[in-house]
């Protein structure tokens, strides 16, 4: 069966198995299912079920992410928030993860990456540590 003859509710049903397997955000569901070939004027009433069906959430997306971020790729605040903004994600539910990050975990990543680059001159660390996401003033913290 050709993707144009897929139903609306196959469609949905396949983007309910995509979204089941792990969490993920409104952008991401409209890309696949761009890159599945599904008719465009099916993409509003499957993000709808996805939402009212509890398969989407932002505030539980951007949870997830923020943590993923945070402690399997040391990033920081700003670069987390940029990717989400990115992401199209209210602002309300960004500010509120950022809010909840574990910050015994975040400086001591911060820390790691520090000492990891110590052989680098100051500049070099800072550019460095500002492309992971880290403010200047969080930098300053522990580059002593």
């Amino acid at each position: 069966m050709a993707n144009q003859e897929l139903s609306k509710r196959e469609w949905l049903d396949k983007a309910e198995a995509y979204c089941a397997k792990s969490e993920h955000c409104a952008a991401d569901v409209r890309r696949k299912l761009y890159e599945w070939g599904a008719p465009t004027d099916f993409f509003d009433f499957i993000e709808e079920n996805l939402y009212s069906n509890g398969f989407l959430d932002d505030a539980r997306f951007c949870a997830a992410y923020v943590h993923d971020k945070v402690e399997y790729q040391s990033w920081g605040r700003l670069k987390i928030q940029a990717a989400l903004r990115a992401l199209q994600l209210p602002e309300s539910e960004i500010s509120q993860a950022l809010k909840n990050i574990d910050e015994t975990v975040y400086f001591g990543n911060l820390r790691k990456l520090i000492h990891s680059r110590s052989a680098d001159s100051e500049d070099k660390r800072l550019r460095f540590l500002s492309q992971r996401g880290f403010t200047y003033d969080e930098i300053k913290k522990f580059c002593k």
